[in-house]
């Protein structure tokens, strides 16, 4: 039974947001860190700075706008692989219709959301003055949900809305459900000390929320999600 706190933001309702902690339930928690901890163990010629091309956010002289490294989930298991990912394996809980009354506040977005039949998942981690300038999703709803050992480890990696002037502070285990054209930002990562080992930072997994499938890629199908559940 998920132990959800849910704190729906409207008060400019050009720039609605959701705040849920506890996203994760204990069990999902400790398959989740086992998965995110993989990525994390790669060998760095396998881990993505996503410095150059790729699906990031660019700024106007070519530059990536995010510093962190970057692990596309869909992309590393095959089709058929996707059941042993604990992460794809809970996105079935964007579906959950405790969410419901709150998105259907968010008009016109909602309406995008319950139309969605895609997700696209990426799972990014936030070391030494790693960060992601403002900008917007091309999915219609984005999801982060925020893992982190030990937060009094390092200030930063705090969420930042700029249009509608809110910072949402970092925590473990907190989901942000918001329209993907909202500007936004992750603020630096500074560690007060250098960490002792490597995972110590911050991660997010995002969950991209969208109507159409780019071509070649290989989302979700919130169809098969709501037979999976």
């Amino acid at each position: 039974m998920d132990n959800w706190k849910i704190n729906l933001n409207t008060k400019d309702p050009r720039f609605p947001f959701i705040v849920i902690d506890n996203w994760y339930n204990e069990r999902e928690e400790k398959v989740i860190w086992k998965e995110l901890e993989l990525y994390t163990a790669l060998p760095n010629d396998l881990k993505d700075r996503a410095e150059k091309d790729g699906p990031v956010a660019m700024a106007a002289d070519g530059t990536s706008k995010s510093k962190a490294f970057r692990f596309y989930v869909d992309q590393v298991y095959a089709s058929g692989g996707k059941k042993y990912s604990p992460i794809l394996n809970c996105a079935s809980k964007i579906l959950n219709p405790s969410l419901a009354p709150y998105i259907s506040q968010c008009l016109p977005y909602s309406r995008h959301f319950f139309s969605a039949s895609k997700i696209f998942t990426l799972c990014s981690y936030y070391e030494e003055n790693d960060h992601y300038h403002n900008h917007f999703d091309c999915g219609q709803w984005t999801l982060l949900i925020w893992f982190v050992k030990d937060k009094e480890l390092f200030t930063g990696g705090d969420f930042s809305l700029p249009e509608s002037n809110n910072l949402i502070k970092l925590k473990h285990n907190r989901a942000v459900l918001f329209p993907g054209c909202c500007l936004h930002a992750v603020t630096p990562v500074k560690f007060k000390s250098p960490p002792e080992k490597e995972g110590l930072g911050r991660y997010t997994i995002t969950h991209f929320i969208n109507s159409e499938e780019d071509s070649g890629s290989n989302h979700i199908s919130v169809k098969d999600l709501k037979e999976q559940k």
